[in-house]
């Protein structure tokens, strides 16, 4: 189950979002810059978020919310106003997926990693020259 998302400050040249699980491994996934509009799953709205490119991180299986449907982060959309990333935003949880998508100021390279103790992925995006 993804606990928390988070934003710490980044490093020198990037900004950071974190992504917890319970467990002990970080549930398959994929980050990609999406080049269609990016829509809620289920209902299939039209999602906008800040900034001009769009990346998209994908979990699965994975879930938001606890047995009793208690939602995990509290917070689902949050503006960052960081010099790359400007928006994260939940759209989908939902038959065993979960979906964020980040509002970023523009496609820029990024790298994602997988920490442990807690399971964690975390990803970089790098800032625009």
């Amino acid at each position: 189950m993804l606990r928390a998302v988070e934003s710490p400050a980044g490093g020198a040249g990037y900004d950071r979002v974190v992504f917890q699980f319970t467990g002990d491994s970080v549930p398959g996934y994929s980050v990609e810059y999406a080049t269609a509009p990016v829509q809620r799953c289920g209902s299939g709205d039209p999602v906008s978020v800040a900034g001009a490119g769009r990346l998209v991180v994908r979990f699965e299986p994975a879930r938001a919310h606890d047995e009793q449907g208690h939602v995990a982060p509290l917070r689902r959309d949050r503006a960052l106003g960081l010099p790359t990333v400007k928006q994260l935003k939940l759209v989908c949880d939902f038959e065993g997926q979960v979906e964020w998508v980040l509002g970023v100021a523009t496609a820029a390279p990024f790298r994602v990693s997988e920490l442990t103790g807690p399971a964690r992925l975390v990803l970089d995006v790098k800032h625009a020259p």
